[in-house]
């Protein structure tokens, strides 16, 4: 029994492992811009139920001094799980974002394109932004 409960124990961290060291490499995530106070939210400031309808959420929202002040980030959906998960910018990141809403001709729908690396905080390490 304990010979059992060391190898479950020991394919789980392999498992576990191999995902982080996945996170490591260079991503490319296709999704819509967030700040951190409307993604800790049900309903964005603007009013805008993200988990249903993110294409609605304004950049007039995402300009707030309030949402500016804390930071970005993009909601990836595990594939496995279908649970989604917000992965917030390092702070290079929240710059790029913040220069990218200084010059789109958007509204809403602020779908973008991140560079990075995701490290095991649900952070990723921004290397480019460009909107979609």
């Amino acid at each position: 029994m304990k010979k059992m409960v060391l190898l479950l124990t020991i394919i789980s961290l392999s498992v576990l492992l191999s995902q982080l060291v996945a996170f490591a490499d260079d991503h490319v995530f296709e999704q819509y811009l967030l700040d951190v106070d409307c993604a800790n939210k049900a309903i964005t400031d603007d009013g805008t139920n993200f988990k249903t309808n993110l294409t609605k959420h304004t950049v007039a929202c995402l300009k707030k001094p309030s949402c500016m002040a804390s930071g970005y980030g993009v909601i990836i959906r595990n594939i496995k799980t279908g649970r989604y998960n917000f992965y917030k910018f390092d702070e290079k990141g929240d710059e790029l974002a913040i220069k990218l809403l200084e010059t789109t001709k958007k509204t809403d729908n602020m779908k973008i394109k991140v560079r990075g690396t995701v490290d095991q905080e649900m952070i990723i390490k921004v290397t480019s932004i460009e909107e979609k």
